[in-house]
């Protein structure tokens, strides 16, 4: 429950909820700031992937960094309270927002969502929630589709991923594994992910013992976004909440149903998820829209796995890059592109492919397959 007005020109009030879990108040006190400041960002045209770390109910920081499109200078707390178990704060913040939007925005990114594992295979054995694990990424594709503009989602489900190591890595990723998604789905980004918390918490219904058992239950994701065409870790960050579940133990719920997802507990993940997909917004606002050379015709032509349906259209040029990868003292790979002076202009375009031409006479005797093209900046001259 969120309200959001307008102070003045540059300053945003909004107020923030958190739930107080375990009579843990600090933690809700925290939680309920970093909604509230993540609230008035977005409310001010910012792009917000993540909120700065706040400590004792304070930031850190007296400057925020936000992501692409605004700064946010100052904060004062306005009102803080409790009432029951619920913690609330109003903040005024002084947000900047940058009017200079990123020129890729009009084109979609195309990322492939896998499967979400189950950390703990034994908390899903209540109502058999199991099935989430391909209906959450079905979710977030979904979002994404239908209310995120700039970002082309579809969901790679053919395999389970044992990603548990990866996610301790904390930013970085199997090269291998980046490489065999992007490649099966055709997408230039994969986002991975785990479901690590379907547990239960305290009683809810105050122990009456004419009505059915109530308790809290924990939903909680990790989410990994890379870019395979760099292998590149762009977001990492997990996500929780927990919701009444009045649903017998032994009764099992089918996670595709309407039903279930119009229950206080399928309600809170779709909350959640909303909240995320207004992450990876921000995240694929600014990514340069880069494609793989699939093969090389003849007449000075390559084909290439991006089209239509990322904006691609007839008549706009790209940069080519070449891939230069290193090794580190570590023996681990490192990725890199050198822009070349090369360029081509599309001539042809399908739903997911398209097909440029050579704008350079020496471009088809350096050109090989795998080589990446980059949208030219048309701000820029050549």
């Amino acid at each position: 429950m969120l309200n959001v007005t307008i102070a003045n020109a540059q300053w945003y009030e909004a107020t923030g909820q958190a739930k107080v879990r375990n009579g843990d108040y600090k933690s809700a006190k925290t939680r309920a700031l970093q909604d509230a400041v993540k609230q008035a960002m977005l409310f001010s045209g910012a792009n917000v992937s993540s909120v700065q770390k706040i400590s004792k109910g304070l930031l850190v920081d007296d400057q925020l960094q936000v992501q692409a499109l605004g700064i946010v200078d100052q904060i004062e707390i306005v009102e803080e309270r409790q009432s029951g178990d619920m913690f609330t704060i109003t903040v005024r913040a002084d947000i900047f927002a940058e009017n200079e939007e990123c020129h890729s925005s009009e084109f979609s990114k195309k990322v492939a969502i896998t499967q979400f594992p189950i950390q703990h295979w034994a908390d899903a054995n209540i109502g058999n929630l199991y099935p989430l694990e391909k209906e959450i990424p079905r979710k977030i594709q979904t979002l994404l589709k239908n209310e995120a503009n700039g970002i082309y989602p579809v969901t790679w489900l053919d395999k389970k991923l044992n990603v548990n190591n990866d996610f301790e890595q904390q930013g970085q990723m199997r090269h291998e594994l980046i490489d065999a998604v992007a490649n099966s789905a055709n997408t230039q980004f994969v986002m991975f992910g785990r479901i690590t918390d379907l547990s239960f918490g305290v009683e809810t219904n105050d122990y009456k013992f004419w009505q059915d058992d109530k308790f809290e239950r924990f939903f909680a994701l990790d989410i990994l976004v890379a870019n395979a065409l760099t292998h590149e870790v762009l977001y990492q960050n997990r996500y929780n909440t927990e919701a009444e579940w009045g649903i017998p133990k032994n009764q099992q719920v089918n996670v595709t149903s309407q039903n279930f997802w119009h229950d206080s507990y399928g309600v809170a993940i779709e909350n959640l998820l909303s909240d995320m997909r207004n992450d990876l917004v921000a995240v694929f606002s600014c990514q340069k829209l880069q494609s793989k050379i699939m093969s090389v015709k003849d007449g000075g032509k390559i084909q290439l796995n991006i089209g239509r349906a990322q904006g691609v259209n007839i008549g706009q040029e790209y940069h080519v890059s070449y891939r230069a990868d290193s090794i580190d003292d570590r023996n681990n790979l490192l990725t890199n592109f050198v822009v070349s002076p090369y360029r081509v202009r599309i001539t042809q375009v399908y739903q997911n492919t398209a097909i440029a031409e050579s704008l350079d006479s020496a471009f088809m005797n350096n050109v090989q397959v795998n080589d990446v093209i980059e949208l030219k900046d048309w701000d820029d001259a050549w």
